[in-house]
C-alpha cells in the first residue's frame, strides 16, 4: 500500500510589505531629523574651538609683538601710506600660518544676513588679495608684503571722538577709545593704559561686505578694525563690518590679556569696548 503524501508546507515570504517598509522609512527620517542637528552642532563646536585655538596663537603673537616692541600693541594700520602695513601682516611674521587668521566657520561663503537689513551684502569676513581691482591686499596691507590674503578678525579700534559712541553719554568728553591711542587707527597704546585687559574686547570675529553688485572682496580692508562703536554688536545700524554671529548665533573675542572666551551676540557693553576706567 503506498504511503500517503506529506502535506507541503506554506513557503515562506521572502519580501517586506509595502506597511513594514513604510514603517523602516518612517523610523530612519524620525532618527534622522533627531541625530542630522546633533551632527550639526556637534561639528560647529569643532569649528568654535578651531576659531578659539585661532585667537589664542593671535594672542600669543601679540605678546611676542608687545615684547620687542616695549609693551605697545599692534596698531591697526601703520601711519604710513607706503607701504601700508596693518595689523595681520605684523602678527604673521610671528606666526607664520596664514590659516590662522581664518576662521573655519567663514571660509569663502556668502552670509546670509538675519540681523541686517540688506541681505545680500554681508561676507563671511574672507578677503583675497588677488582681487587686482582693489589696491591693497586682503588684510589692507599694500600688495607685495608678507600679508595675510584671507582674513576673519577684526580689532577693536573705536577711536577717541564724540562720533565714535552712539551710547549716550558714555563718551562724555573722553577720553574713551579702544586698541588705539588717538582719533586714528594708526597710533598704538601701551599696555599701560589698559585698565582692565581682562575685560577689554581686543580682536574678534567678525564679517564683512559690499553693496549692490560689488565684489565682496574689495571690502576686504574695512574687517581690520572696527572703528565705531555703530559697528559693534550693540547696534543693528547697516555698516560696512560688525562682529560675526556665525557660532551659535555669537562671537569668539580675543582679550586684552590674551584670554579667548566666546560672547552672545548683543550683549556686549560700551565698557567692554573702551580701554578707560568705567
Amino acid at each position: 500500500m503506498p504511503l500517503a503524501s506529506s502535506p507541503r508546507l506554506p513557503q515562506a515570504k521572502n519580501a517586506f510589505t509595502l506597511i513594514e517598509l513604510l514603517v523602516v522609512i518612517a523610523i530612519i527620517a524620525i532618527l534622522a531629523a533627531i541625530l542630522f542637528p546633533v551632527f550639526g552642532r556637534a561639528r560647529e563646536n569643532a569649528r568654535r574651538s578651531s576659531c578659539q585655538s585661532n585667537l589664542k596663537q593671535i594672542g600669543l603673537s601679540v605678546e611676542q609683538y608687545k615684547n620687542d616692541y616695549d609693551g605697545y600693541y599692534p596698531q591697526a594700520q601703520s601711519a604710513s601710506t607706503n607701504p601700508i602695513t596693518s595689523w595681520p601682516t605684523r602678527m604673521q611674521p610671528y606666526i607664520k600660518n596664514e590659516q590662522v587668521f581664518v576662521c573655519p566657520s567663514g571660509e569663502t561663503e556668502p552670509f546670509v544676513a538675519t540681523r541686517l537689513a540688506t541681505n545680500d551684502r554681508r561676507f563671511a569676513g574672507v578677503t583675497d588679495s588677488a582681487y587686482t581691482g582693489f589696491g591693497v591686499g586682503g588684510d589692507g596691507s599694500t600688495l607685495g608684503l608678507q600679508l595675510v590674503n584671507k582674513l576673519s578678525y577684526a580689532m577693536n579700534v573705536i577711536t577717541n571722538a564724540s562720533g565714535s559712541w552712539s551710547t549716550a553719554g558714555f563718551y562724555n568728553g573722553g577720553p574713551r577709545h579702544g586698541f588705539t591711542g588717538t582719533s586714528t587707527v594708526t597710533t598704538p597704546i601701551n599696555e599701560s593704559t589698559v585698565v582692565a585687559p581682562a575685560t577689554s574686547i581686543f580682536i574678534l570675529d567678525a564679517i564683512t561686505g559690499a553693496s549692490g553688485t560689488n565684489d565682496p572682496r574689495a571690502q576686504g580692508n574695512s574687517i581690520r578694525g572696527i572703528t565705531a562703536e555703530n559697528r559693534t554688536d550693540r547696534f543693528l545700524t547697516e555698516t560696512a563690518n560688525k562682529p560675526a554671529w556665525r557660532h551659535f548665533d555669537g562671537y569668539n573675542v580675543l582679550y586684552g590679556d590674551g584670554h579667548v572666551k566666546w560672547k552672545r551676540w548683543g550683549t556686549s557693553t560700551a565698557a567692554e569696548w573702551s580701554v578707560q576706567d568705567d
